[in-house]
Parts: structure tokens; sequence; C-alpha cells
């Protein structure tokens, strides 16, 4: 939590006849502005940017409104060099459409940075509308400036991504908030993680989400999007994005590469990161998970895995390495989504960690049925003011795995094969969709299928030795084919 500032300042005379204290009588601004604000200590609304709470009591605002007459973006920032003490050092901002009567949220801001508590906010803005913008007290009521930027822009990009759902070893769909002023579409563009723009895999969809089938398992993938405007008129791009299919085992994370890190997040209450370059602290390589302390309350800090795709039954060895010199505390937990409150299942907990070299640790999980699994590492410990619990080397394994044994159980021939090969099992297995891979993991043929048995054509791919991945209602099994 940042420091609260609370400054109340009387300045004779320090009283600006632009400020206004109520949202009816909001001071319009224009473009190239820069307003300067007095003790705040007018009518106040909820704030929009709610992160940090809001005041017990005493809570007030001032208002200004900005009337758009272009299609555009607006930038409103308090990140200026005056804005230093006596004046407010740490503002915070909302920004409202409709009337006065009722306001309705556009979106807000707070801290510039970690260390710097001054605002700069920006958001679409549609000609002809009115928007209000309420500076508050939260942190200081001390008067500052602030500058008002507008950017004129033909078609909006998108502002808000939302969760990828319906994950699969081979399957994604990626879902995102509609851009401003309703666009005729989206355009995607995917394909290998850190692929150059322009060699990808380009898609289009009239709604805002788009399922990518095709893909490899526990691969990571980069993607760009962007607003479809119609009349060939698009939005700029996105900056470069990412996701990852589900994570079949085994598979081994050592925070070494960004492509391996893809799907992994966090949550917590203190500092916690990737660790700079440093091979002397990591058990392997050169990174490693810090989990930084909280020195003023108990630690709850957590590392969510990317998801696992695991079968009925499927046993999982969960071992990773531990090292901290001071006692410290951390349990690992799996539940079906990556909150703390979906974790509901621990599966190992040490109260007493005090190693000062790595020390390798092991737990198991037997999934009670077929679907998606996250993995939690959450650090509990007690306040303390060094940070020393670092994370490293973790392997997931499914010794007795379910695929293990749904792969013997698929029959495929002929194999060797020329022009197609058939497949077919015997523990009633609904297949869903088959894949071919060549030995770069890249997809060069998939088929949808929605029966226990089939075949596939091969006939167009070139000779070599390819990995057929069928993917089952009780699993994935996996097969390497020969082509002549």
């Amino acid at each position: 939590m940042k420091k609260l500032l609370l400054l109340f300042f009387t300045v004779a005379g320090f009283v600006s006849a632009n400020a206004q204290n109520t949202c009816a009588t909001a001071v319009p601004v224009a473009d190239g502005e820069t307003v300067t604000v007095p003790t705040i200590a007018g009518t106040y609304q909820l704030a929009c940017d709610n992160v940090n709470g809001e005041l017990a009591s005493g809570a007030v605002g001032v208002w200004y409104s900005y009337t758009a007459t272009a299609n555009g973006i607006l930038t409103i920032s308090s990140n200026l060099p005056q804005n230093v003490a006596p004046n407010s050092d740490d503002t915070r901002v909302s920004v409202y459409s409709g009337s006065c009567g009722s306001l309705v949220c556009v979106g807000g801001g707070d801290d510039f940075s970690a260390t710097n508590y001054l605002t700069e906010f920006d958001f679409d803005v549609v000609s002809g509308n009115t928007y209000y913008i309420q500076w508050d007290n939260r942190w200081s009521d001390s008067g500052f400036d602030f500058s008002v930027a507008f950017e004129p822009v033909s078609c909006f990009a998108i502002r808000v991504l939302n969760n990828p759902t319906n994950i699969t070893p081979n399957s994604i769909t990626l879902n995102w908030n509609p851009a401003t002023n309703s666009p005729v579409g989206y355009q995607i563009e995917y394909g290998p993680f850190g692929f150059t723009q322009g060699t990808g895999t380009v898609l289009n969809t009239t709604t805002n989400s788009v399922t990518i089938s095709g893909l490899a398992a526990s691969t990571a993938y980069s993607y760009f999007i962007r607003t479809n405007c119609g009349s060939n008129v698009y939005s700029v791009w996105s900056p470069s994005l990412s996701f990852t299919t589900a994570k079949v085992c085994p598979q081994s994370f050592g925070f070494e590469t960004n492509a391996s890190l893809v799907g992994w997040t966090t949550s917590g209450n203190g500092a916690y990161g990737l660790s700079a370059s440093a091979p002397t602290l990591a058990q392997a390589g050169n990174f490693y998970w810090i989990f930084n302390t909280n020195a003023t309350a108990a630690s709850n800090n957590w590392l969510f895995s990317a998801p696992f795709a695991l079968q009925a039954n499927e046993a999982v060895t969960i071992t990773f390495w531990i090292r901290c010199a001071t006692a410290r505390s951390l349990r690992l937990t799996v539940g079906n989504a990556a909150t703390t409150t979906a974790q509901t299942t621990q599966l190992w907990a040490n109260a007493a960690l005090n190693n000062p070299t790595y020390t390798q640790f092991t737990a198991t999980y037997t999934a009670p049925s077929a679907g998606l699994y996250y993995f939690g590492f959450n650090d509990i410990s007690t306040a303390q003011a060094t940070a020393t619990l670092r994370l490293d080397s973790i392997n997931f394994t499914s010794v007795l795995g379910t695929n293990d044994y749904l792969t013997s159980k698929f029959s495929v021939y002929p194999n060797p094969a020329n022009n197609e090969v058939n497949f077919s099992n015997d523990v009633n297995a609904i297949v869903s969709t088959v894949e071919m891979a060549d030995l770069n993991g890249r997809v060069v043929k998939s088929a949808s299928i929605n029966a226990t048995e089939g075949r596939i054509s091969i006939n167009d791919l070139a000779t070599g030795i390819y990995m057929m991945t069928i993917t089952t209602d009780q699993g994935v099994a996996v097969k390497k084919i020969v082509k002549q």
C-alpha cells in the first residue's frame, strides 16, 4: 500500500475561479490547456479507480468537463514538474460519461508508477459526447496542475482484454471487450511465440472473441489484434500479446525463457517476481522466482501455474527446489482456476522452511476428473524485513498418467504410410480432433472427428516423421507416424 498523504494547507488567495465543486458546475477544459486545481472541497462521486479503496469519511472532489468535437483519445495528466510539495504530489482521477444525474464510469487512474504517485490517464472520446472529470482527495486535498491533450483517431483500438476460455491442448478462445463506437469486426494475427508480425496466420471475426484451433499442445504463441471499422479502415495493431495452450505432462519450468512463463500469473499483498540474471543464486540456469516479504503484515503472495489438461485419475508428481536464508512458510495448492478462492486443495505445506542451500521437495496430486487444473505456490510467511524465499526448477510428471495408458490403447495403421492413416481404440474413447505435427512442433494438418475411429489423409505431406496427436474425451494419445 502506498503511503497515505493527507495534506491540509490553507493558503490565502489560492483560489481559482475556474475550479467547481459539483458535476453540474464542472468547468469545461480544452485540448492543450494546463489547469490549476485549488484545494479540493466539492461534492464526491464514487471513484472509478477504486483499487486502493475509499476514505471512511470526508471524501470530496473537484469537477471539470470535456466535450469532444471529434473522435479520438484524450489524455489528462498531473504528472507535471510543478506538482511537488506544497502542492499535491499524490492524485487520483475518475472520468464519467452520461449526465450529472446518471454518471457512468469510463475509467480512472491513480499512481503513474510504483514510485511516482501523480496520475496520467487516457480514454476514448466520441464526437459530441461530454465527459466529466473528478479529481478527489483519496490521498491529498492540496491543489495541483493537470494538462489536457487530444489525439484524433479514425478507428478505436481494443482497450480491455479478457481471460481466454475453452482452453485445450490444441485450441483456445481469445476474448476482449468491444472497442468504442461499435466497429464492424476485428482482425487477429498469431504465430509462434515472438514471431515477426506479417509472417503469422490472420483471422477475421465480427464478434469480440475468436477460437483458434489446430495448435500444438503445451505451447506458447504470440498474437496481435486490431479493430476493423469498415471501408478498409483499421485501428493500430495492439502490442505483441501471448497465450498458451493447455499443458500436458511432463513439463519443466526454470524461469529461463519468456515463452515458458506465458500463462503463469500472480496475486498477493507484497512484492514478488523474476530475479535478475544471477546464476550463483539459481538452482539451475540463470533465473529463479523470489517471494519478497511484506514488512508490515503476513505475506499472502501467489504464483499460479499455466493451465494443465489432466485426465481422470491422472497421478501428477510435482518436484521443486526451495532456498531461503530466514524462516519462511510456503504451501502448494491446486484448483480449477488461477484465483485464490479456487485453490481449494492443499497438496503440500511447510511452515518452517529454513534452507540456506537449495532443497528439493515433492508433492503429488491425482485428478478426480478430466479438466483444466492450475497449481498455486502460496507464500504465507510472517512479516519480515528481508526477502529470501527462492523457488526454482519446477517439474510436473505423470508417471502413470492416463495419456500414457490411452496411447497404448490406440492403433494407427498402416505405419509407415503413403496416403492415409487409420486409427481406432479399444476403450471406446471418442475422438474430437486429430493433428499431425512435424518434428519442430508445427501443426501441418488437422481434422475434426466425432467417433471412436476414423482416418486422416497424409497424401499432401512431405516424406518424414510426424507426431499424430489424438484428442479424445478420455485424454490425449500421441503416436509417431512415418510418411513414405
